[in-house]
């Protein structure tokens, strides 16, 4: 017998001294008779222990001996497709079902192999077939929902889900999915109630605490995000998305020493995860702690060279420090990886602005315009970098296109009065000065008379 050879004794160091002489016997007395009983108690024994090899071993015998019998065919196939031969196991899941088509279990199982193996549309067909057969069977229903799930079909999913809870009220495993099949469709108060009564009846599922934080956070409900995502902690305290994303509620109303707490305990189970060390960085920065800001921005690249915002943040950071050049480099960078976003371009301008980089800082608020062109703010610094160039009338097109944006703000108009006042046009000075003052009367005090005070002067006394 071809597969004789194979079996070997259980290997049961440290285990319980009584179980291990029951195990031995039984593979003394199977090896001596070839029992089918005896076979069939090993197969699962071992399959049970998770010790497949050997189960493998064990059913192969069981098949030689009976080679019609579905229920070995059966247990082959779910060895394998738990050693992870997924095709395999459909291969001996079919042979099964050529000696019992009707099996349900054998379509389940068979479904469950095929979406192990990614197949997810045979998969499907798999469930349903089990479902032809029954239209109440709960793993076919269970494992279609599931299958859905992993497709993004999420609405289907759910349908799955409503009908077990229809029919086993008491099924908590179809609330916890069906609370995350909410998640997805933006049905978040229907997603907590689901978690909520999934919790009821199972409040140490640490996952559950943790999704309906996730949910919460979605709704801006911070402060009961940080309660669910503690309640996960408590269970699970080496869990670091929830040491990660309490850290993202507490930046989020503004508390950054709490942030950067939570984000560096994170960082103790996880430390290559990019996304923690860049919100470490852009707490940093929000606290005016630019240098430590810069250590965790850098570290963040070190692990993800392709995230964009690391760089604008360490850009940024370059920038407050007033180390332009190294901000223009960063920018750079994350400008070959994410070209469209504007508020990149729009610091590259102001650093090159404050650099004298004028034809530089023009392109750059150019291309802020042109991807954003409703940002009055960019024109208006279009329209100061264009008035240093020189280019007053295409300045005042771009002073004129940021009060258009915003009618309120005065600065255009004072910055108008200055290009007016260089080219001599006195009246149009004193009347964008005066619609300065009307929108901004404070800074009738503050204005900068240094080069133009003589040449107002003499205006108005000839008025």
């Amino acid at each position: 017998m071809e597969n004789f050879d194979d079996l070997d004794y259980y290997d049961s160091n440290n285990k319980n001294d009584d179980e291990k002489k029951r195990i031995s016997k039984l593979e003394e007395e199977t090896l001596s008779n070839l029992d089918a009983e005896n076979l069939e108690e090993l197969v699962n024994l071992y399959f049970d222990k998770a010790d497949f090899e050997k189960a493998l071993n064990y059913v192969n015998v069981l098949l030689d001996l009976y080679p019609y019998s579905t229920d070995a065919w059966h247990k082959k196939a779910l060895i394998l497709d738990s050693l992870g031969r997924f095709d395999e196991a459909i291969e001996f899941f079919d042979k099964a079902l050529t000696l019992n088509p009707n099996d349900i279990d054998l379509y389940i199982n068979r479904g469950v192999a095929l979406d192990n193996s990614e197949n997810f549309e045979k998969a499907i067909s798999n469930f349903q077939k089990a479902l032809s057969f029954n239209p109440e069977n709960l793993d076919a229903m269970f494992n279609l929902g599931l299958t859905f799930e992993k497709m993004e079909r999420f609405s289907e999913a759910s349908e799955c889900f409503e009908k077990i809870i229809k029919l086993y009220p008491e099924n908590i495993d179809a609330y916890y999915e069906l609370g995350y099949c909410y998640d997805f469709l933006e049905r978040l108060d229907e997603s907590l109630v689901a978690y909520d009564m999934h919790l009821n009846k199972n409040p140490l599922n640490f996952n559950c605490w943790y999704n309906k934080g996730i949910v919460l956070n979605r709704m801006g409900r911070y402060m009961q995000a940080i309660e669910n995502y503690e309640m996960c902690l408590a269970i699970k305290s080496n869990f670091a998305p929830a040491w990660y994303n309490c850290g993202n509620a507490y930046a989020s109303i503004g508390r950054f020493y709490k942030a950067i707490e939570y984000y560096q305990t994170s960082l103790k189970f996880k430390k290559d995860n990019s996304f923690a060390l860049q919100n470490l960085g852009n707490s940093f920065e929000e606290i005016g702690e630019y240098n430590e800001s810069i250590k965790y921005f850098s570290e963040a690249i070190r692990y993800d060279v392709k995230n964009y915002e690391s760089f604008y943040g360490r850009g940024n950071c370059y920038f407050n420090l007033k180390e332009y050049e190294k901000a223009i480099e960063d920018l750079k960078s994350a400008l070959v990886l994410c070209k469209d976003y504007s508020d990149i371009w729009y610091l590259k301008g102001d650093a090159e602005f404050a650099l004298g980089k004028l034809d530089e800082a023009k392109k750059s608020y150019e291309t802020v315009i042109n991807l954003d062109n409703d940002n009055y703010d960019a024109w208006f610094d279009y329209g100061c970098v264009l008035c240093d160039l020189k280019n007053y009338d295409d300045a005042i097109k771009a002073l004129d296109e940021s009060l258009k944006l915003n009618p309120s703000w005065a600065d255009p108009h004072f910055e108008k009065a200055k290009i007016h006042f260089s080219l001599g046009n006195l009246e149009q000075g004193v009347f964008s000065l005066e619609h300065g003052f009307k929108l901004s009367p404070e800074e009738r005090f503050e204005y900068d008379f240094n080069n133009d005070w003589r040449k107002i002067l003499e205006f108005l006394t000839q008025r």
